[in-house]
C-alpha cells in the first residue's frame, strides 16, 4: 500500500514521536511510506544517524505529484490539518487532553474516513463532542522496547550521584503541572534529605528559551514561596536529550513523576515504565487505559475545572474545555511513599514494565493502522 503520512516528524513534541514510529513500523510492516513534513515549534530532536537516513529516504517532494500516486492518506496531527482526499481513503490520528473537543475539531475530524484515537478516554471525549461514533478507532501507541529497556548505560547529570532522583519530562507549560510538583518537592523534602527533582523541560513555541533561563526563573519563583532556608535540590535540563540518550535519562532517575492537568496519551510514562523506572502520574485522561494502582502511584484529581486562558495558540483548542487538578498534598504523600518504600514501588515498576512490553508495542500498533486502512470506507465527498 502506498501511503502519504503527514505531520510534524523530527520535533520534539508527542506528535512527532508518533509520527516516526508510525513510519518505521508502516515501512516495516512491507508498506510503501512517503512524509509530508508539517513540523511544530522550534525545538528539533537529535535522531541516530541510521533513523535520520531512513526518515530522509520517507520524506518526499511532493510538487508535481497527483494524490492519485498514493492509495490512502494518514495524518498524525491536530484535527485542523485533516483534508479530505476524495476518491482515497483518508485517516487521521489525533488525541485531546481536555474533557471535549471545539465544534470545528469535531467538523474536522467528520470529514475524514475514519479517526484513530489512542485511548479509550478519547473514544469517549470525541463521541460526545459529536465525532461520529461510526468513524473512530482505538489503536493505542507504542514504546520501542528494544531501545527502553532496563538494561543499558544510564544519563549522567553532575552533582546528582548518590541522590534519590525524581524525573520529570516535558514542555514546559500549565498543562503539564510543572509548577505544582514544584511546590509539592520543595514542601515535601528538605535539603538534609539526599534526594533531587530533576526537570527535562524545553520551550518551544514563541517563548523559546534554549539555555532556559524562562524556567530557571519561574523555578525560582515556585521554589521561593516555600519558606524554608535552603530549598532541596532541583536540576534543569533545558537542551535536546537525544534520542538515543533518553533511555538513559529514564534508568538514571529513581521514580518518573508528572502531576499532569491532562494527557492525549502520555508517551513519557509509558517510556518510563519499559526502563523498569517507578511513575506517579495524575489519575486522569488517557494512559489509564493501561496505568493503575497495580503499577503505578496515581495522584488524586480533587476536581475538574475550566482550562484558563494561557495566552498562546491552545487557547482557542482549549476554551471552555476542562482538565484536572491534581491534589497537592497527595502528590507530597506519593513521593515521600516512593522514597521511603523504594522495594515496593520496584515491584510496581516490574509489573508496568511487563505490561509495556507485551502489550504496547509499535508492530501492534502498525497493524491495527494498516487494518484501519484496508478497512476505512473510501471517501468521495468533502476535499475542502
Amino acid at each position: 500500500m502506498r501511503i502519504k503520512l503527514l505531520g510534524p516528524i523530527d520535533d520534539v513534541t508527542g506528535y512527532a514521536e508518533a509520527a516516526r514510529n508510525i513510519a518505521f513500523t508502516l515501512q516495516g510492516l512491507g508498506q510503501d511510506i512517503s512524509i509530508k513534513p508539517q513540523n511544530w515549534g522550534c525545538t528539533r530532536i537529535e535522531l541516530p544517524a541510521e533513523l535520520n537516513t531512513r526518515l530522509k529516504h520517507m520524506i518526499k517532494d511532493f510538487r508535481g505529484i497527483p494524490d492519485s500516486h498514493f492509495d490512502a492518506f494518514l495524518y498524525v496531527n491536530v484535527p485542523l490539518s485533516f483534508k479530505a482526499v476524495e476518491g482515497r481513503r483518508t485517516l487521521g490520528f489525533t488525541m485531546s487532553e481536555v474533557d471535549g473537543l471545539q465544534p470545528q475539531w469535531v467538523d474536522y475530524c467528520n470529514r475524514l474516513d475514519r479517526v484513530l484515537v489512542p485511548s479509550t478516554f478519547n473514544l469517549r471525549t470525541f463521541a460526545d463532542s459529536g465525532v461520529k461514533k461510526e468513524k473512530l478507532q482505538v489503536v493505542p501507541l507504542g514504546v520501542d522496547n528494544r531501545r527502553f529497556r532496563s538494561e543499558g548505560e544510564k544519563y549522567e547529570l553532575k552533582g546528582t550521584a548518590g541522590l534519590f532522583k525524581f524525573l520529570t519530562v516535558g514542555e514546559w507549560g500549565p498543562r503539564k503541572g510543572f509548577e505544582l510538583l514544584l511546590k509539592a518537592f520543595a514542601q515535601e523534602f528538605s535539603s538534609d534529605e539526599k534526594v533531587c527533582l530533576i526537570l527535562k523541560c524545553h520551550c518551544n513555541g514563541s517563548d523559546y528559551d534554549p539555555e532556559g533561563k524562562i524556567i530557571e526563573k519561574a523555578i525560582r519563583a515556585v521554589v521561593s514561596q516555600v519558606k524554608k532556608k535552603k530549598a532541596p535540590r532541583v536540576f534543569l535540563i533545558p537542551y535536546t536529550v537525544s534520542g538515543a540518550e533518553m533511555p538513559g535519562l529514564y534508568r538514571m532517575a529513581d521514580c518518573f513523576v508528572l502531576a499532569s492537568r491532562g494527557e492525549g496519551w502520555n508517551i513519557p510514562v509509558f517510556e518510563a515504565l519499559a526502563c523498569g523506572t517507578p511513575v506517579i502520574a495524575t489519575n486522569w485522561s488517557a494512559y489509564l487505559d493501561y496505568i493503575d494502582a497495580d503499577n503505578a502511584y496515581l495522584i488524586d484529581v480533587e476536581r475538574l475545572e475550566p482550562v484558563p486562558p494561557l495566552g498562546t495558540p491552545v487557547d482557542e483548542i482549549y476554551a471552555g474545555r476542562r482538565w484536572a487538578l491534581p491534589s497537592l498534598a497527595h502528590l507530597r504523600c506519593l513521593m515521600r511513599e516512593v522514597y521511603r518504600n523504594y522495594r515496593e514501588a520496584l515491584m510496581k515498576a516490574r509489573r508496568g514494565q511487563k505490561l509495556v512490553h507485551e502489550q504496547l508495542t509499535w508492530e501492534k500498533c502498525g497493524q491495527r493502522i494498516i487494518h484501519a486502512l484496508r478497512e476505512a470506507v473510501t471517501n468521495t465527498g468533502q476535499s475542502e
